[in-house]
This record gives structure tokens, C-alpha cells and sequence, in this order.
């Protein structure tokens, strides 16, 4: 990138500041300043151009009224602190050459070297500040160029650095200097103190301090423009793979499961680092027919921190089969028997509807049974419905199992007929019969004959 900066011939660039920030370098084209012939001066022109891409200087003239030939001084305005001894040329073509310069203002130590060539001259500056050069002599009108030495640019860049996560900190030692850099007196006195340092997953700066030497601070920050950059230390995290155990039964009522976990065979960078790891809770699991995945979390060590590993799960599978023998079960419906007294009777239900299998406890649900009567006798207990098992999960599992259901009866035992008709049940028949016997008693009475009637099967 290229930074163009016009200057006024009497204008002098600010200094630049000491900074403590991200660091970015310019291609800087500098400027030179031509001052035309006081004998010939009407006005000023200031011309700026880019020659190059890098640090090169360019020339600026004054009009010198008309001619076609443009004069003047060439040479940089900016000259670097203590290092470049820059050369100053007259291109004005006089019969004698006088060079001579002044402070402007406060200025450290100037020298100006006269070279074979009399047009030509050298400027060597060792303080920050500005000077005045002049060139007179011949018949022409002096000429002068203000030159400013500037301070040093110094830009002090931290190394990248990156691994994968292994347990130990990541250090990258070593301090890139790029721009002008330090004058040779200067280098061996700055000293750089690493203390960037990444350990965990993540990133961070690779951050350093700069010492000077006690009391020099004021001078370095004088002299020098520095800037200071930092680059990252970046820690990825350790791949580990993880791969959960698969299982298969036929169906049992009990849940299948496998707190198997294998770890993936370590290469360089992946697998557990020594003295990490951890234990595993699984949530995997498969009841009745069908098949899910053999799921479990990561319960961390003592020491380890999950966040510095990049685990790859791999789950098993779990797959319960249809039983090829059906488990059975036979429900006992209620039976019951009951004396004769006239009024219907009935039976319903079963004897239970909860079994035990595999210490399993199931449910069968969806079927009735049910016997009605009235006379003496035997009456079968009458069946109906789907059967429906349900383990103690609430899950459907009907078709694991054969439902058998026995059979049953009510019975109505008749009364026994010997006993008096005024013993006999007073409802139904037997009221009937006790009516009639005690007009029988009276008949026989008149007659000298008793009669007894009942009910058939209902006597004895």
C-alpha cells in the first residue's frame, strides 16, 4: 500500500508518537522541496509523484519563471534518525556552489559533507529535528530545502503458534522486527520477555513485554515510532472417538443394555492424554421388540476437561427379537356355588390378572367372564373379549404370549326336601309350597291326609 503526503515548503510533519498497537506497514514515497531563485520567485508550486513502490525519494521543483528547465535542490525531506546519510543535490546550474545550514529550531547534532561532485552534498543527522540547507553562489538567488529527521519506525511482531491439545502449555519464544529497526548502539538494549502461553482448547495473544534499559525509556520513546503486534497461539482440540457396544436377544420382558464403550486405537494427537479420560452413563436401553441406539454421556475424570477434546460418538445398537416360543398364560376365571333360595345368583371376573415372568410383573386386561341363575344346577362360567398384556411400562407386549383362560361354573345347590314346609324358603316356589302345605295340613285334617307340592330339582 502506498501513502502519498504533500508538504508546504515551510511545513514541517508532525513527530510521530510511541504506540503500543496492531502494527501494519506503509510504503511511504517521500517528498522533496524545491525552493525557486529569490530573484525569480512570483510564486510556489509543489508537485508530488509516486516513483516507486517502496522508499523513494522524489523531487519537487519551483517554476524559475518561465523557463523550460526546472531547478532545484533534490534530496529527502525526512531523512531517518541516526542511520541514512542522505545525499543533496543542486540541479541549478551555477558557476560555484555554497553550501551551508541552520537549526530550525531545536536540532541535535547536523554534519554536511561536501563530495567531488561541488553540486552535490551529504547530511548526516544524530537528534530528532529539522534543519535548513542552503546552496549559493554564481549569480543565482540561494535555494534552500527544510529537512526534518524523523524518528525510527520499529515494528515488533509475537510468532504464531499451533498444536493440537496435549496437557502442556504452548510457548512460541522469538520477536520479528520488520520497518527502519533499531540503530545498532540501541539493539543490544532492548530486551524481549515472552509471556504469551496457551494450555487449553482455544486461542490467545502471544503477548511479550519490551525493556529498556532503567532511565532510557524517555529516549526510546523519543527516537523511536514503534508499534507492537501480536499473533495467536491457537490450541485445537484433541480428537477422541468413542464407539458404544451393540447387543441383541429375543424378548424377555427385561430390558437389553450394554455398558460397553471402546475407545478409539490412539495415533499422534488423537485418544485420551495420559492420565485423562473418562467413565460413561448410559442411557441406552431397549425393553420390547424393536431396535434404538445404544446412547451414554461422558462423565469426566478427576484433572480432565471435556472442553479440550473433540469427541466423536459412534453408537451401537440394541435390537430385541419376537419371541420364537411364546410365553403362556392362563387366567382362572371366579367360580362359586351357592344354596338355592329362589333368587338369581351370578359369578364374574378372574382369580388375578397380574403375573410374575423373569420377575417381570404384567398386566392382562380386554377379557371378561360371567355365569348367571336361578334354579338349582350347574351354570358354565361364559367367556369374552380380546386378551391384552401390558408390561409394568405400559407397553403393548400381547403378541409375546398365548393367553389361555380355564373354564368355570356357578352352582345352585337345591334344598334339602325333608325338611317342614315351614322351614322352606318363603320366596319364589318354596312360598308357593309353604302355602300349599298349610292348606294341605288343613285338608288333611278334614280328610286325614296331607299333601306336599315343590318344584322340580329344586328339593331334594
Amino acid at each position: 500500500m502506498l501513502r502519498f503526503t504533500l508538504v508546504q515548503f515551510d511545513a514541517i510533519g508532525a513527530d510521530m508518537s510511541f504506540m503500543d498497537s496492531k502494527f501494519s506497514k506503509w510504503g511511504e514515497v517521500e517528498t522533496a522541496v524545491l525552493s525557486q531563485s529569490l530573484a525569480k520567485r512570483f510564486a510556489r508550486v509543489m508537485l508530488a509523484a509516486v516513483l516507486a513502490a517502496s522508499f523513494l525519494p522524489v523531487a519537487a521543483f519551483a517554476d524559475t519563471g518561465g523557463d523550460s528547465e526546472l531547478k532545484g535542490i533534490k534530496g529527502k525531506t525526512d531523512p531517518i534518525f541516526w542511520y541514512e546519510i542522505t545525499s543533496y543535490q543542486n540541479l541549478t546550474k551555477r558557476s560555484s556552489y555554497d553550501w551551508s545550514w541552520e537549526k530550525d529550531g531545536e536540532t541535535g547534532a547536523i554534519t554536511v559533507t561536501e563530495t567531488d561532485d561541488p553540486s552535490r552534498v551529504t547530511v548526516t543527522g544524530t537528534e530528532i529535528g529539522s534543519v535548513i540547507l542552503k546552496v549559493s553562489g554564481g549569480d543565482l538567488g540561494d535555494e534552500t530545502i527544510r529537512i526534518k529527521i524523523r524518528k525510527r519506525t520499529v515494528g515488533l511482531s509475537s510468532s504464531y503458534g499451533h498444536k493440537i491439545y496435549d496437557g502442556t502449555p504452548l510457548t512460541v519464544t522469538g520477536i520479528n522486527e520488520d520497518g527502519e529497526g533499531w540503530i545498532s548502539a540501541d539493539r543490544d538494549r532492548v530486551t524481549y520477555t515472552m509471556t504469551g502461553s496457551q494450555t487449553n482448547a482455544g486461542e490467545s495473544d502471544n503477548t511479550f513485554d519490551v525493556e529498556f534499559p532503567s532511565g532510557s525509556e524517555e529516549y526510546f520513546k523519543e527516537h523511536y515510532a514503534i508499534t507492537i503486534s501480536y499473533s495467536t497461539l491457537n490450541v485445537a482440540q484433541r480428537p477422541v472417538t468413542l464407539t458404544s457396544a451393540s447387543g441383541s436377544k429375543e424378548y424377555d420382558g427385561k430390558p437389553l443394555t450394554n455398558h460397553k464403550v471402546t475407545v478409539g486405537e490412539a495415533a499422534r494427537g488423537t485418544g485420551w492424554v495420559d492420565g485423562q479420560g473418562a467413565t460413561y452413563s448410559f442411557a441406552g436401553s431397549q425393553k420390547i421388540v424393536g431396535s434404538s441406539e445404544n446412547a451414554f454421556e461422558c462423565i469426566p475424570n478427576e484433572g480432565t476437561n471435556l472442553d479440550n477434546y473433540q469427541i466423536n460418538k459412534t453408537y451401537g445398537t440394541l435390537t430385541v427379537t419376537d419371541r420364537s416360543e411364546k410365553y403362556q398364560i392362563t387366567l382362572t376365571p371366579n367360580s362359586k356355588s351357592v344354596t338355592y333360595d329362589g333368587t338369581e345368583k351370578s359369578v364374574s371376573g378372574f382369580e388375578t390378572l397380574e403375573f410374575q415372568i423373569n420377575g417381570q410383573t404384567f398386566y392382562v386386561s380386554g377379557v371378561e367372564a360371567s355365569a348367571t341363575g336361578t334354579d338349582a344346577g350347574e351354570y358354565p362360567v361364559t367367556k369374552s373379549g380380546q386378551a391384552v398384556v401390558i408390561d409394568s411400562d405400559g407397553n403393548d407386549v400381547t403378541d409375546q404370549f398365548i393367553v389361555n383362560i380355564d373354564d368355570a361354573k356357578l352352582t345352585i345347590v337345591g334344598v334339602d326336601s325333608d325338611k317342614p314346609a315351614s322351614n322352606l324358603p318363603h320366596t319364589g316356589d318354596s312360598a308357593a309350597l309353604y302355602a300349599m302345605g298349610i292348606c294341605g295340613v288343613a285338608i288333611a285334617a278334614g280328610a286325614g291326609a296331607l299333601f306336599t307340592f315343590r318344584k322340580r330339582n329344586n328339593y331334594k
